[in-house]
């Protein structure tokens, strides 16, 4: 892989619909409970009898690509990233996190990072979506791509806010967290708020953009080996 140059998102998420488009036959073969479901939404509100409606996804490929599975709905963005971040120079042991059970890792209100295991039926964020080592360092991350805005994008934002802002107190030596925002949505405003709740002494927490990501590993790595 290229580090030099962050994932094509768009060209990606094109690729990943035609794919998806290309497997909708096969799901329909399966009577697959999802397509199902969606074929079900499609004749209550048009009134087409179902046999009419299977039998054009199966012959007409443009019509069948309207129930594609949407990329967004795979982590596809996530899963881009963390494969970019995972071939960085200065990055080892990375792990994407699950999104919720007992390995699940959250940030509470008072700053420590703690994992589903002991908060057990109380969490106080969303979860965290990546974690690694850069040197002797620590570095716990979300990510999000997002295009435009909305009811479930703009709560998104805020839950970005939110785990920011649950690490300011933080006290704990040798981690750092990121939150990797890609995507229009985060204008020049949003960035502007999202980095006024980041801490700017240690443990240190940044809000930036993919391709940023190298030079702050790399400012650790430089410092540790000053240290050394």
């Amino acid at each position: 892989m290229n580090i030099d140059r962050t994932p094509d998102y768009e060209s990606i998420e094109r690729k990943e619909w035609r794919r998806n488009a290309q497997q909708v036959n096969r799901r329909l073969a399966d009577n697959e409970p999802g397509l199902a479901k969606r074929i079900a939404t499609y004749i209550d509100r048009f009134g087409y009898d179902e046999a009419e409606v299977r039998e054009k996804i199966e012959h007409d490929p443009m019509f069948a690509a309207h129930f594609a599975k949407e990329p967004r709905r795979t982590s596809l963005h996530q899963k881009e990233a963390a494969r970019w971040i995972d071939n960085l120079a200065n990055v080892s042991q990375f792990q994407s996190l699950p999104q919720s059970g007992s390995k699940a890792m959250y940030i509470t209100s008072d700053g420590e990072i703690q994992s589903g295991d002991i908060l057990k039926h109380s969490k106080p964020s969303k979860s965290l979506d990546f974690m690694w080592l850069t040197g002797s360092t620590i570095c716990y991350a979300m990510h999000k791509y997002t295009k435009e805005g909305g009811g479930n994008q703009d709560s998104q934002y805020k839950e970005m806010l939110a785990l920011l802002r649950n690490f300011l107190p933080c006290e704990e030596e040798g981690i750092i967290l990121m939150i990797i925002v890609d995507g229009p949505y985060y204008n020049s405003g949003k960035m502007r708020e999202l980095r006024n709740n980041t801490r700017a002494h240690p443990p240190r927490s940044y809000a930036v953009h993919l391709e940023e990501v190298p030079d702050i590993l790399d400012e650790y790595i430089e410092w540790e080996d000053l240290v050394d």
